[in-house]
């Protein structure tokens, strides 16, 4: 095209380009934009090296002229002006986030690298966001996802767009090195496993934190604690692995200040065996909880990892009775006696296993949301306190090493599942945090992190919030950094003006009818201090005014018009470069972390929330314009329309 354009005589064409996208990712209602900071950076390089004029000589067609290769030796972006909105900030469907004027050449030569460096940042920074959104502000979330990500260059992309949209950190040394992400990880299942025995141990000391002089033997004091837990918690020592030990206590004295153990490398089971066919599993109550409550998105899919540890709770031909009373049926209906969800009557207890199993049933049904609320907070409870004979083996190894560290004047930091049911096993392990804390005297116990990670998305985490977790960060990876829900965010390059006088790219598809024209963007806000519209003008029009009514209107349908009075209005777009260099002070990615939660504070909730989320404009459409381009625009397709003729 560029040589195309050179060969016309069209390098002195003045033109104007708009980035934009379509539509939101992810079925929200708003996106982040991100990705500037690169785009300057790219722009302050900018050239044709000799290599690359040598490289374009042996690839383009034979007949090409030498001047023209003259000519790309000399290009720069000097001549260049870009104009968009701050890097962090809520962006909105056909709203250009960028705008570049310049020689047409040129400009269309930025178009690949431009859009490749919003596309993904943007996606990424708003996958986040959503996921900062959903996990709350008091839970850390951490960026585990450089082994899943699509290369090297996605990895790192991925990490530092993950720090804009909210997450806490990165275990991607490198991004931490290049951007100043605070960087955190834990050790993987090899550690663990690379332990056999505590014969293994070469180092067993580790001198005190605050006596000078005094050393102890972490090993002794870990299997010491170690068997008064096994009292405590009624724990059969033979339900400990012996390496398990070794590998965190040689952790431990690596890392006495930083002890983080991943607790689900072996799942010891008790080696009681029941023969009573009438008895079921703790697994198999989960199961039917899971099945119920259908939550397909559960933590861990692979519920059935959970131990199988033997309940008092005995069989009917109506179902599975608790000690607690509840019923769980055979199909995977759950009842309660004792709060009447069930009739005494089988026919009643069966109309009322028909309509929990109505697919057309409400998903507020009262006795349902009854059900399952008393399951979520009573089960669990109720699981927790009889499944202490199964605790995992990592469990009873973490705390025993976690109190020998506290002798030694140490306090570790916590734990990691990575496996089973996350919601389940966070409140298990907190409960046993806090009978440690209490039996042992250590309050600092009752506030260790419990890290969740494995294959955690954002209805994961919804699903863990209804189940009441007591996780205190996420390790999200896979589905973070690749972002599955929605891989690519779609944005265009369009031109909308050349030498002054407009374009307009026409289609059957009027979602890819383009906005002709330089415009300005301004975002009204109403009195509550929540955005209201996001306006499109012509430059040569009058910016709106706080107070003054200005009527906005669909940009294709007549009919859809409304009119504003803002109690603010925010101009959207800042020079960031001309003449040859970057006209205003790029913030660091820390402020620019913050510019995203200041931005999304300006939202109302109900277009930030995940399930059916209100569309921004909903009264007009995904974007208003002044009526001035209104008439603008529609005059400009009458012009460029072809007539057709019947014959």
């Amino acid at each position: 095209m560029a040589y195309a354009y050179w060969k016309s005589g069209k390098t002195d064409d003045h033109s104007v380009f708009d980035l934009f996208f379509r539509s939101n990712p992810f079925h929200g209602e708003f996106t982040i934009f991100a990705g500037l900071d690169e785009c300057l950076r790219f722009l302050e390089s900018f050239h044709y090296s000799e290599s690359d004029i040598e490289y374009l000589r042996r690839t383009l067609p034979e007949g090409t002229e030498n001047e023209f290769f003259d000519y790309l030796g000399d290009l720069t972006a000097k001549d260049v002006t870009l104009h968009a909105i701050d890097e962090g900030t809520v962006a909105f469907p056909r709203v250009p986030i960028i705008k570049v004027e310049g020689p047409l050449i040129i400009a269309q030569l930025l178009e690949t690298t431009l859009l490749t460096l919003v596309n993904y940042a943007s996606l990424m920074a708003t996958n986040a966001a959503r996921y900062r959104m959903v996990a709350g502000k008091h839970v850390n979330l951490l960026e585990f996802g450089l082994r899943r990500a699509q290369g090297p260059d996605g990895g790192l992309s991925a990490s530092k767009y993950s720090y804009t949209g909210g997450f806490d950190g990165t275990s991607n040394v490198l991004a931490g090195k290049l951007f100043n992400i605070p960087v955190k990880g834990t050790h993987a299942h090899a550690y663990i496993t690379s332990f056999s025995g505590i014969e293994e141990l070469k180092a067993r000391l580790l001198k005190h934190k605050l006596t000078a002089g005094v050393t102890g033997d972490l090993l002794e004091l870990a299997i010491k604690y170690r068997q008064k837990l096994s009292t405590v918690l009624n724990v059969s020592m033979e339900e400990s692995s012996e390496g398990e030990l070794a590998a965190m206590v040689s952790y431990a004295i690596a890392f006495p200040d930083g002890f983080m153990a991943l607790v689900d490398t072996y799942d010891v089971k008790s080696p009681a065996k029941s023969t009573n066919s009438n008895n079921i599993t703790a697994k198999t109550v989960t199961k039917a909880v899971i099945s119920k409550s259908n939550a397909k998105n559960l933590s861990d899919k692979r519920s059935t990892d959970i131990n199988e540890t033997k309940l008092p709770i005995t069989t009917t031909s109506a179902g599975i009775n608790m000690t607690n009373g509840w019923t769980v049926h055979p199909n995977g209906n759950i009842d309660n006696i004792n709060n009447a969800v069930s009739t005494s009557t089988e026919n009643d207890t069966n109309k009322n296993d028909q309509n929990m199993n109505n697919n057309n049933a409400q998903p507020h049904d009262s006795k349902y949301h009854a059900c399952m609320s008393q399951l979520s907070q009573r089960s669990l409870s109720n699981l927790c306190k009889k499944t202490e004979k199964s605790f995992r083996s990592g469990l009873l190894n973490f705390c025993a090493v976690a109190l020998a560290l506290n002798d030694l004047g140490y306090q570790a930091v916590g734990i990691r599942i990575d496996s089973g049911d996350l919601a389940y096993l966070s409140c298990l392990a907190r409960e046993t945090f806090e009978r440690v804390a209490e039996r042992f005297k250590v309050q600092w116990f009752n506030k260790l992190t419990i890290v969740a990670s494995n294959d955690i998305n954002e209805e994961t985490i919804l699903s863990l919030n209804e189940q009441g977790h007591k996780i205190d960060c996420f390790g999200i990876g896979t589905h973070l950094v690749t972002c599955q829900r929605q891989p690519a965010l779609g944005c265009v390059y369009k031109l909308v003006e050349i030498n002054g006088q407009p374009r307009i790219k026409l289609s059957q598809d009027v979602e890819k009818v383009t906005m002709p024209g330089h415009k300005n963007a301004y975002r009204l806000y109403s009195s509550d201090g929540h955005a209201l519209i996001d306006l499109l003008q012509k430059v040569s029009e009058t910016p709106p005014e706080v107070g003054q009514k200005v009527l906005c209107r669909h940009p294709f349908q007549e009919s859809k018009r409304a009119y504003v009075i803002p109690s603010r209005v925010e101009p959207l777009y800042k020079i960031y470069w001309q003449n040859g260099k970057i006209t205003q002070k790029l913030p660091t990615l820390e402020l620019v972390r913050e510019k995203v939660q200041k931005s999304l504070k300006t939202l109302r909730n109900d277009h930030k929330r995940t399930l059916n989320p209100t569309p921004y404009k909903f009264a007009i459409s995904q974007v208003s314009v002044s009526d001035n381009l209104y008439n603008f625009i529609h005059d400009l397709w009458l012009q460029n329309a072809p007539i057709g003729e019947l014959s």
